[in-house]
């Protein structure tokens, strides 16, 4: 007979999301293998491991549902950056850039960093799959991690040229929509079978769609679409609604040819309207806002709101690691007060007097809404017995937490990623007493380091005045001067 795995932990302040159970001042949580088996005020399990978490806010991990991981290691380099800069500067430069051990540590790297910020549950929008090697890298970077999710292939024409090759706009920029190239579709079919037998393991198979194509080529994208359903995804993880060239309108016609579907996972979307939302809403698909890129890089204002509004259930993502910490309270608080202002804004004469959104929905949308988008919320997203034991421990004695008059507002106003104690993903403890398990990060830190500055001087070689006048015309503008990045 096999032994049980069992973890009791004692003595927290519960936020369960579960309408069910509620909030408890202070109860207790027992963990059998992989399993939330019980939650009570008190709970009496002699032979389980004892966690103290007095003084600690006991929650469900939160759940990410939007993220490009590979960027880690260059975290800070896209801050001051418009769409545009982005998409000139990571995805047609520093990308070329990244060989597949890269991709290996950026995805490892990334993923135990939203672990240490207490996120269990990861979309990886994975547009970084410019070889067989790097596909396998950035996959088992996730895997090696721990962490929950979907790693969503992105079929992304990337560039095919390497730092110090003579550019031309064809090279950079050229084919950046149309029918989907023969590599893609059969490194997919290989990632597929090789890694995702099933759709029932800690981290799944989806697909990420081609952003360009999704906004100008309908008949392509239509295809696109019918072909990522032969492969069974998960999740199909799609940009669409950012106002970045948009010749038609991307719901809509999903609906017109019988594609809406539960599987639909939409990110940013700020430009849909009320009737796209509804028709999202009707066929079972999800949402995930990012309000840190979108407000920054003039994506629109964010959807959020709108779509619960309309009956969805949505959720929240972080995005672009190369701009922005994995700080789920972070997106939580920016969110919530953007709102706020709006609403206040547009109040009739005189103070507003009340304010419209509750922090706890925003916790709400954090955990059990990314769950709900991303098709796994019998699995995680509450603290519910027989759900997978994805749990975090907040500490709340530190200098900016103490003292805690509502556990909500300590986590979404209060806390930070250095107040994450403790996270189980799947029942097994991934971070305790405020320390990553079984990861040597001094030297996780000297390979980013080292990856960093390969990836750096990659970049230096590359003409910054070519990419730009390669991606003006597609962009629909007119030449940008550069103001940012290497010399050339």
């Amino acid at each position: 007979m096999v032994r049980q795995c069992r973890t009791l932990i004692r003595g927290a302040a519960m936020l369960s999301i579960d309408p069910d159970i509620g909030d408890l001042p202070c109860g207790d949580i027992l963990i059998v293998d992989d399993r939330i088996a019980e939650i009570a005020p008190s709970i009496s399990a002699d032979d389980a491991e004892i966690v103290d978490a007095s003084g600690m806010i006991a929650s469900s991990g939160f759940v990410d549902t939007h993220r490009h991981t590979w960027q880690t290691q260059l975290k800070g380099v896209a801050i001051d950056w418009s769409l545009f800069d982005y998409v000139c500067l990571m995805r047609s430069m520093y990308s070329v850039c990244y060989n597949a051990e890269d991709a290996y540590l950026g995805n490892y790297a990334g993923s135990l960093e939203a672990i240490n910020a207490g996120i269990t549950c990861l979309a990886d929008h994975s547009h970084l799959q410019i070889s067989e090697a790097h596909s396998d890298g950035l996959v088992q970077g996730m895997e090696d991690s721990g962490i929950r999710g979907i790693l969503c292939y992105g079929v992304y024409r990337n560039p095919k040229y390497v730092p110090g090759d003579a550019l031309t706009e064809q090279i950079i920029a050229g084919d950046v929509a149309g029918p989907l190239e023969d590599f893609q579709k059969c490194n997919a079919q290989r990632i597929r079978e090789k890694f995702f037998p099933s759709n029932d393991g800690r981290l799944q198979f989806g697909i990420a769609s081609s952003e360009f194509t999704v906004a100008t080529d309908p008949q392509s994208m239509i295809d696109e679409v019918r072909w990522s359903r032969t492969l069974e995804p998960a999740w199909i993880s799609m940009h669409v609604g950012f106002g970045v060239n948009e010749n038609f309108r991307v719901v809509p016609t999903l609906h017109q040819q019988g594609l809406m579907n539960d599987d639909l996972l939409l990110v940013h979307g700020s430009f849909l309207t009320d009737g796209d939302l509804a028709l999202v809403r009707d066929f079972g698909g999800a949402l995930s806002t990012t309000p840190e890129t979108e407000l920054q890089m003039g994506m629109g204002y964010p959807v959020l709101e709108r779509a619960a509004a309309c009956g969805m259930m949505p959720s929240l993502g972080i995005d672009i690691a190369s701009n922005f910490a994995g700080d789920m309270s972070a997106q939580m608080r920016l969110m919530l007060q953007t709102m706020r202002f709006r609403h206040y804004e547009t109040a009739n004469a005189g103070l507003p007097v009340a304010s419209r959104y509750a922090a706890r929905n925003m916790l709400e949308f954090a955990t059990l809404g990314g769950a709900r988008a991303m098709g796994l919320d019998g699995y995680t997203g509450s603290l519910t017995p027989g759900k997978k034991a994805d749990i975090i421990l907040p500490d709340t004695k530190s200098v900016n937490m103490s003292p805690v008059a509502d556990p909500v507002a300590a986590l979404v106003f209060y806390a930070d990623v250095a107040d994450i104690n403790s996270v189980w993903i799947d029942g097994v403890a991934r971070k305790r007493h405020g320390r990553l398990t079984g990861v040597d990060w001094k030297a996780v830190r000297g390979n980013l380091e080292k990856s960093r500055d390969r990836i750096m001087h990659g970049y230096s070689k590359i003409s910054e005045d070519v990419v730009r006048q390669a991606w003006s015309p597609h962009w629909g503008v007119g030449l940008t001067t550069p103001t940012i990045g290497p010399a050339s």
